[in-house]
């Protein structure tokens, strides 16, 4: 399924295939690294919030999870964010299918994994209209999820001048 994420004031909203909104990414002007993601049946919200090295990910009713981020280190290995270069490449987030993998490559479009296994892409990352497609239907409900985590993946590396 193809998913299209339009950035309005400090929210994207999320429309499906069908053009329908199925969920709201929003980012308070107050907290810099977080995110809370809504899904449109108002049974889903989850609070998505960078951590040094990490991706920390609460909600009503689960354990908080925590998602370590990991970088390319110079040899080309994949390693934990200690001394970390300026890209995060790939973080897991354990769901009930199983564990999702999000991989950022280096022209900034990311790669989903399935236990493993390729189940969709993102694209078009540094655009105003971001594309998310998942080829897993188990996955369709966690939209909203791997886009927040996709997003403060991609400005990780950000700069921040205050």
């Amino acid at each position: 399924m193809r998913f299209v994420m339009k950035y309005g004031i400090d929210k994207y909203r999320i429309y499906d295939e069908n053009r329908q909104l199925t969920g709201t990414v929003r980012k308070k002007p107050s907290a810099g690294n977080q995110l809370t993601v809504k899904c449109m049946d108002n049974k889903i919200s989850y609070t998505v919030i960078r951590d040094v090295g990490a991706i920390r990910i609460s909600g009503e009713g689960m354990d908080a999870l925590y998602c370590g981020l990991q970088y390319t280190s110079a040899d080309g290995h994949i390693s934990e964010a200690y001394w970390r270069p300026p890209m995060a490449v790939q973080t897991d987030i354990a769901v009930c299918g199983g564990r999702v993998s999000v991989c950022q490559m280096r022209n900034r479009n990311f790669e989903i994994l399935l236990n493993g296994k390729r189940a969709g892409w993102m694209e078009h990352m540094m655009s105003v209209s971001k594309e998310l497609h998942l080829e897993n239907d188990t996955l369709n409900q966690y939209s909203g999820l791997i886009f927040a985590v996709g997003i403060l993946m991609l400005h990780d590396d950000a700069i921040e001048i205050v």
